[in-house]
């Protein structure tokens, strides 16, 4: 056998090469962070975990500049709150599935999220990032939106603002996610079924007073081009027995309103929009 002439070169990943020169910035606190990407302009990103930001640079993003979170001790703390349980916006979902404070106080969350993913993305995956990205297959967004969960922003006056999850789409251009707090206890029943993922996924957020449920949030992933919320269509407050009586009509009400969903090789939207409906009905049930 006689060697090659010349050495054959290594193949370059055709992604890898979209992937523009910028300016790495590692800030020590979020305040820093915020001056940092208001001083680098449009084309700066924050990045944590880095799954999605390198995901989507290796899909053609222009990017200038990169704030890697990671030296940003304070956001990734987990703790009781007033009237609910803070959730730091680089915490890990490997955290949020181990946490003993989830498990006690929102332990709905601490039985899916071992679910979640596969353990690379667990483990450097965040909870703000997949909020953040808006992708429709992420499942943290739908907890956020089902929970109704509030949804703190640094911004670059120093400032904070507080906006629900329900209302924060565009709200906050360019300001830092520091932390998510979310109601736990009895005031608050979620209810998750990832039963049918990648075709559609759905999250059950139930606001409760006295034993009675006086409101509710749908959210649905995987069916559409973002993660999308509706509320239920319940005239009064009802114990859980009438719920789940009711179930099937207030599933079938919820998918009237339901905008057409995505037709893709998953499924059609007919099938995801019939499968919102059986898993709303089997979830309302189950909360109640």
């Amino acid at each position: 056998m006689t060697a090659l002439a010349t050495a054959t070169p290594l193949a370059v990943h055709r992604s890898r090469k979209l992937i523009p020169e910028f300016r790495l910035h590692r800030p020590r606190s979020a305040a820093e962070a915020v001056a940092m990407k208001a001083a680098a302009g449009p084309g700066a990103v924050y990045m944590a975990g880095g799954i999605d930001v390198v995901n989507r640079v290796k899909s053609g993003l222009q990017v200038t500049d990169v704030i890697h979170l990671g030296a940003v001790a304070e956001l990734d703390d987990i703790e009781e709150a007033e009237d609910g349980l803070q959730l730091g916006a680089l915490v890990t979902h490997d955290r949020l599935a181990t946490s003993p404070l989830v498990k006690a106080q929102l332990p709905a969350l601490a039985q899916t999220w071992p679910d979640v993913a596969n353990i690379r993305i667990r483990c450097k995956g965040t909870i703000g990032g997949n909020i953040m990205a808006g992708d429709p297959s992420y499942d943290f967004a739908l907890t956020a939106l089902a929970a109704d969960a509030r949804l703190h922003f640094l911004i670059s006056d120093d400032s904070t603002r507080i906006v629900s999850a329900t209302q924060s789409r565009g709200a906050t251009r360019g300001a830092l996610l520091t932390a998510i707090i979310l109601r736990s206890g009895s005031a608050l029943r979620l209810v998750f079924d990832r039963s049918l993922r990648p075709v559609v996924t759905v999250a059950l957020g139930l606001d409760t007073v006295g034993g009675r449920i006086i409101s509710g949030r749908v959210a649905i992933g995987c069916a559409y081009a973002a993660p999308l919320t509706a509320s239920l269509p319940l005239a009064e407050p009802l114990p859980p027995g009438e719920l789940a009586r009711g179930a099937e009509q207030l599933a079938q009400e919820v998918v009237a309103g339901l905008p057409t969903p995505l037709a893709d090789h998953h499924a059609t939207s007919g099938y995801r929009l019939r499968m919102i409906e059986v898993l709303l009905r089997r979830n309302l049930t189950a909360a109640a």
